[in-house]
């Protein structure tokens, strides 16, 4: 290690382009006794004995209050201590007696301003020491950098956004490190990271666990936090957790376990009923020999995002993203590029379920110090928004670490270490304004049953892009108690369908080409048997105006009927054709005829035995809904299957 003497020399000659050897320097003080306890303190400061340090200082300007190196070293013994005030005190002074002496110092107490909040007094450290500095040089530009810094952060404190903070209470937040992972959609569910401590090591060093906490909501108030029960959790360290969207699958990092590729690898854990089951490894595609952390799956499954800190990245910790294949298994992580990723680390990726909003924490990028949180959005080609501050006072000068925004958009859960908490990381809660607001999306919440026994059933649920005709999401109801959620997104229209072994399959439209405002669907959904007379209503069987000719977007649900008919080769089925009393009998009857014959053809052209078909048109003589109004006419527009 350098002596202080000619550390400071490096930054100060160096810095200025001026070739000086530290040899050539002197002293700024023939105080042999002051220059005696110099020495002893320099060397405990080489040991990294800080306080033994600060004492030889004091005595040393005790003998000579005018030694500018004592003040200059007991100024960074005091950073190194993480007394920022004391420090900022220390250089003062050797700035008072001789500015001139070492101009770094301006540096250091701008730093020390901007890490304090008084972003005014660190902008004139910072531009004194430039002036300091007129030739390009690395040392210019990293001030000049800092100093943009300090006025991104004044102008954020001069210009607040809408609505503070409010800190969780004391129930909910401990006098350790809380984060917040997951809010249900109901907002009656709130789960949390705890940091606990277990003990001392052999180093005299706190050794600490991390464990996952539920609170539940009771008119408002949020009860005493539960410890989650999972069973196989005992004795391995866990955390960087994140429950997906309808609770049922929750991906979080295990450190050190046994069969893990790196320091910290990811797993999942899904719900039955209560029950966390086993975890398994998200496997080596995913994993690296690194950390890898804080997971967190998007609202459709298909994403996952994650911080790592593996080989190849923009920085020290960036996010990463994998994708779901169509045999289930992950890609190998894609980095999501400089929008996001800096030199320095991002971290707690969190994508809202409108599958376009990303919000994560960073110490990369102007803010306010510390990590701040950020914003970025993708466009319709995939591309992601430059990550915007999210501004104060959503973040300060302490450490935003990461945030929750609720299903629609209203409410945003943070964790924060400010100033005023409970502990050391606590939640907080604000309400979002509009710039930093997700896109609305809508939701089905359901549960699945036998329509006779009225018992839950575990079935396949699954929206279908009728536009593009591709699988948008897709899950299992719970094989317990039935429950399922999925997410709609606006301006899609959308075929909905369950199925499940022996049952006859469930088919509904959401089109939300038509929706302006987000809607929840919650309700049960029954399935019945696969049994003689049992009839559904394919409500996504769509043909050409005032034609029998399907189009092809009909094609999703009707490949879903093949499934039901390869699975149940005995059933013989009825497809039946219906119309609205717009014009004569004769056309109508005769127009869903062949409408239904059309469905024949497709499903013989698929391999359907025909003797296992028939088909009938029934034209208006059956409707189901007004024909007085345009949705009770398109209601009866309709196509059905009997099974015979």
């Amino acid at each position: 290690m350098k002596t202080l003497l000619s550390f400071f020399a490096l930054f100060l000659f160096v810095g200025l382009g001026i070739t000086v050897s530290a040899q050539e320097l002197e002293f700024s003080t023939n105080n042999k006794k002051a220059l005696k306890q110099y020495k002893n303190a320099e060397s405990a400061y080489k040991q990294q004995n800080y306080t033994g340090s600060e004492a030889f200082l004091k005595k040393a300007l005790r003998h000579d209050p005018q030694f500018i190196e004592a003040w200059l070293l007991i100024g960074d013994v005091y950073r190194e201590m993480n007394q920022p005030e004391q420090a900022l005190d220390a250089f003062n002074s050797a700035i008072g007696i001789d500015s001139s002496f070492f101009p770094r110092a301006y540096y250091f107490t701008g730093t020390l301003y901007y890490q304090s909040g008084d972003y005014a007094a660190s902008i004139d450290q910072f531009t004194h020491f430039l002036a300091l500095l007129p030739e390009p040089s690395l040392l210019r530009k990293k001030v000049m950098d800092d100093l943009d810094r300090a006025v991104f952060a004044k102008n954020a404190l001069d210009n607040p956004i809408p609505g503070t903070p409010v800190n969780a209470g004391s129930v909910v937040n401990s006098p350790n490190d809380d984060y917040v992972n997951y809010i249900s959609v109901d907002k009656k569910e709130l789960v949390m990271t705890r940091k606990e401590p277990l003990g001392i090591d052999q180093n005299n060093r706190v050794i600490y666990s991390e464990s996952f906490y539920k609170s539940v909501s009771i008119e408002n108030t949020w009860q005493q936090p539960d410890s989650m029960k999972m069973s196989w959790s005992k004795g391995f360290n866990l955390g960087g957790m994140n429950i997906s969207v309808d609770g049922r699958k929750m991906y979080f990092t295990g450190c050190n376990w046994p069969g893990g590729f790196g320091s910290c690898d990811l797993y999942v854990s899904f719900r039955s009923g209560d029950e966390w089951e086993q975890p398994s490894n998200l496997g080596t595609l995913v994993n690296s020999q690194w950390w890898d952390s804080q997971p967190f799956n998007s609202a459709n499954g298909k994403q996952l995002l994650f911080a790592s800190k593996r080989a190849r990245g923009k920085g020290k910790t960036d996010i990463w993203m994998a994708i779901r294949q169509a045999d289930g298994k992950w890609s190998s992580p894609i980095n999501l590029g400089d929008s996001i990723n800096t030199a320095g680390s991002e971290m707690a990726p969190f994508l809202h379920p409108d599958g376009k909003t990303l919000y994560f924490s960073s110490d990369g990028r102007h803010g306010l110090g510390g990590y701040d949180l950020f914003i970025s959005r993708k466009d319709e080609a995939g591309r992601w928004s430059k990550a915007e501050n999210l501004g104060y006072p959503l973040n300060t000068r302490e450490n935003e670490i990461n945030l929750v925004v609720d299903l629609n958009g209203k409410k945003a859960w943070i964790s924060s270490d400010r100033s005023g908490g409970n502990g050391k990381m606590d939640i907080y809660y604000m309400d979002t304004y509009q710039e930093m607001k997700p896109q609305n999306v809508s939701f089905i919440r359901g549960i699945v049953m036998d329509e006779k026994s009225k018992q839950p059933i575990s079935a396949f649920v699954e929206l279908s892009n009728l536009r593009t005709g591709l699988n948008e999401d897709s899950t299992i109801s719970d094989r317990i108690n039935g429950e399922f959620l999925m997410v709609l997104q606006p301006g899609v229209n959308y075929a909905f369908n369950i199925s499940a072994d022996g049952y006859m399959l469930y088919s509904e439209n959401f089109n939300l080409n038509k929706q302006n405002e987000p809607k929840a669907v919650e309700k049960t959904f029954f399935l019945s048997p696969v049994a003689q007379g049992n009839r559904i209503t394919l409500e996504n069987v769509y043909f050409e105006l005032n034609s029998a000719e399907l189009l092809v977007v009909s094609f999703i649900e009707l490949d879903k009927l093949l499934e039901l008919m390869n699975s149940n080769s005995s059933i013989r089925l009825r497809i039946e054709g219906h119309t609205d009393n717009t014009g004569t009998d004769q056309y109508n009857a005769s127009l869903s005829e062949d409408r239904a014959k059309s469905v024949y053809n497709y499903l013989t052209s698929k391999g359907i035995d025909p003797v296992r078909l028939e088909w009938k048109g029934y034209g208006s003589s059956r409707p189901v809904a007004t024909n007085e109004t345009e949705t009770g006419r398109s209601e009866n527009r309709r196509t059905e299957i009997v099974i015979l």
